[in-house]
């Protein structure tokens, strides 16, 4: 288990974390989602042990990761830098992090190097980005760490190998049942491969969902209001809010039971209430802001 326990984090003066806590189980897929600066990189960092908490911990099985190498060794980090010991080969990693991670699995290490193409003996600077992408994925699911922190791991990746790695990374989950977290602005991503998302507004958790409760615990309508009707008596709603408006007619995400929507509308002054497929980058906005969309 990790454990994230009030971690607070500050450079210069200003705060990136203040007081994030939660937990990621083995076998879990973490989506950890936010807007630019929210503090998701400084937060994997963290985690990882390369960064010291300004106050709190991190713990894996206990052990405090900045404090204690054989806690700190059990994860491993991909950062979103592509560039991170760009000098060696393929070849070199493997030779350097067999003797770190005493589980790495070097059979599968260069399977995924013949399955991706990947050059054995070129420097990884070399690589093209997406290439780089694949190399620093394939790393980490073959060091049989315990727990994998992610900083955008599909980054620069086509749709094709895209798709691989993310099966790859559920793949591992359930079979190695490694802890994965993925902190990443490609939420349709998420919603394929995560089994929870936490939303980071202001260096805080700000909330979290489940993946599979999210069309339980959230519905998109579309709205038509009768004529008179102003957008904000939909606002007044509770766990109302709107998404999109194009003159009398709203985008809405709701909170709550989906049977007791369509009723709450049409009393705040709805004509016409039709659900819509909802996903997760409307529960993003509805947590972390953002305007509505006008046409």
């Amino acid at each position: 288990m990790l454990e994230v326990d009030g971690v607070r984090k500050a450079f210069d003066g200003r705060a990136v974390l203040d007081g994030v806590t939660f937990s990621a189980a083995p076998g879990e897929i973490v989506g950890l989602v936010g807007r630019n600066g929210a503090g998701k990189t400084t937060l994997l960092r963290t985690m990882a042990g390369i960064f010291r908490p300004d106050a709190g911990s991190v713990r894996y099985d206990g052990l405090d990761v900045y404090r204690v190498p054989e806690a700190r060794a059990r994860l491993f980090f991909v950062t979103d830098e592509r560039e991170w010991l760009g000098h060696y080969t393929p070849k070199a990693f493997l030779a350097l992090f067999s003797r770190i991670y005493p589980r790495f699995d070097r059979e599968a290490f260069w399977a995924r190097l013949r399955a991706f193409d990947l050059p054995p003996n070129r420097k990884v600077q070399t690589f093209s980005k997406g290439m780089k992408g694949l190399f620093y994925l394939s790393l980490a699911l073959s060091t049989g760490a315990e727990g994998l922190l992610l900083d955008e791991p599909t980054e620069g990746l086509d749709p094709i190998y895209k798709k691989e790695a993310l099966r790859l990374l559920v793949e591992a989950a359930a079979e190695a049942r490694p802890l994965i977290v993925v902190a990443t602005h490609r939420l349709e991503e998420l919603e394929a491969i995560a089994d929870r998302v936490l939303f980071l507004r202001e260096g805080r958790i700000d909330g979290e969902v489940a993946v599979e409760a999210l069309q339980t615990r959230y519905g998109k309508w579309q709205v038509a209001l009768a004529e008179g009707v102003g957008p904000e008596a939909l606002e007044r709603l509770s766990g109302v809010r709107i998404l999109a408006r194009t003159g009398r007619v709203m985008t809405v995400l709701v909170e709550g039971a989906p049977e007791e929507v369509p009723g709450r509308l049409r009393e705040a002054g709805a004509l016409f209430v039709e659900p819509l497929p909802l996903r997760l980058e409307d529960v993003y906005v509805r947590k972390l802001g953002g305007t509505p969309d006008e046409g």
